[in-house]
């Protein structure tokens, strides 16, 4: 038991907790009797636990606990996951924290690290992803019964921008320049095109399947993706269980070229065949058996093709949030486009894309006066 008492000072009153912790008497004074008796119920909690200060040398590490969770997630997590997963932990996490003992580490102590990695100029969300690594591995210990809490409970995250300061939206007329940029490549003015008009992830885009492309509905299923992992191909399912679904192609003059494509892709009677061919890497030979690479696509034609069409750095990943703009540029409701985006809900679209929505006051406005007849 932890006791508190009062004793006397030259500078006045001072609180004593005493404990007795691992065959030791220990003590420490606070001068305010509140901050003394919440000191002692925590002393307490950690010496039931077997967390106090005389458990902390027998602890664990952060690092033992963090590679003991990732073996456990090495079981549910699709490989890319589990990849990112590890860069965190050891980008940032463990020159951090990996030597200490679980037991030992304070909220205090990661609000610091928090604030320390925003400091250095670190995106709001990219912060949040570490942090929220540190409090997986601590989750992990508490439950194993190795701390008494977490101490990532209470931190304060930096805040974060509510959509992406570095997305690029293109005009429809921008999407068509920047094809024609890509001309002498084809199909891959094609293939920017249908990622402008579709909004697929790069992941769904180089994992499509001839079988998964229905031109007589206008729909492109996404059921596949395929991405390159620690130098082999992996294939998977899509991000989430709303990511599986089958996207309208709305452009009839893109429908249009796609079938013309199809006509005259080398595997267009195998449904199991790859939609969209591999570059060589000297770029002049198209190889349909092999899967794209959008990353050194972007490196080696993509970012040539932005800059000839006297358009601002962007990511191919841009292309998404394209087709998202222009959805909502043409009226489309945000539930459908976070259907055909593969949101997991709502909130996400509302997030990244709430300031694109077209607005309509006057029609609300007419809406709203017209209760007022409808009541006479």
């Amino acid at each position: 038991m932890a006791h508190v008492r009062e004793v006397a000072r030259k500078a006045g009153r001072a609180f004593e907790v005493r404990w007795r912790d691992g065959g030791k008497d220990r003590q420490r004074t606070f001068t305010v009797k509140r901050d003394a008796e919440r000191f002692a119920l925590k002393v307490e909690t950690e010496v039931a636990a077997g967390t106090s200060t005389a458990a902390h040398a027998k602890g664990r590490t952060v690092a033992q606990v963090a590679e003991d969770m990732m073996r456990g997630a090495e079981l549910v997590l699709k490989p890319r996951s589990l990849q990112e997963a590890r860069r965190i932990n050891r980008a940032r996490l463990l020159p951090r924290f990996g030597a200490r003992r679980v037991t030992a580490v304070t909220t205090a102590d990661v609000q610091l690290w928090v604030s320390e990695l925003a400091a250095e100029g670190l995106a709001p969300a990219t912060v949040a992803k570490a942090y929220v690594a540190l409090r997986k591995v601590f989750k992990h210990a508490l439950l194993n019964r190795e701390v008494a809490y977490n101490p990532c409970d209470g931190v304060r995250l930096p805040k974060s921008h509510e959509e992406d300061a570095s997305a690029r939206f293109l005009t429809k007329a921008e999407v068509d320049n920047l094809a024609v940029a890509l001309a002498a490549e084809q199909p891959f003015d094609l293939l920017v095109r249908f990622a402008a008009f579709t909004g697929l992830r790069a992941g769904e885009i180089v994992g499509l399947r001839i079988a998964d492309l229905d031109l007589a509905r206008q729909r492109v299923a996404v059921r596949q993706t395929l991405q390159r992992i620690a130098g082999q191909w992996v294939a998977g399912t899509p991000k989430s269980r709303r990511s599986s679904r089958d996207v309208p192609l709305l452009s009839t003059a893109l429908v249009a070229d796609l079938r013309s494509y199809l006509m005259q892709h080398p595997r267009s009677g195998d449904p199991a065949a790859l939609l969209w061919p591999a570059r060589t890497n000297a770029g002049h030979r198209l190889d349909y058996e092999r899967p794209l690479d959008l990353q050194a696509f972007r490196r080696n034609a993509f970012a040539r093709a932005v800059a000839s069409a006297e358009l601002p750095p962007m990511r191919f990943h841009d292309l998404r949030h394209t087709a998202a703009s222009l959805w909502l540029a043409a009226g489309i409701e945000p539930y459908r486009v976070s259907r055909w985006l593969g949101h997991a809900s709502l909130v996400t679209t509302d997030t990244v894309y709430a300031h694109l929505y077209p607005g309509n006051d006057d029609a609300y406005r007419a809406r709203f006066d017209a209760l007022d007849a409808a009541a006479v």
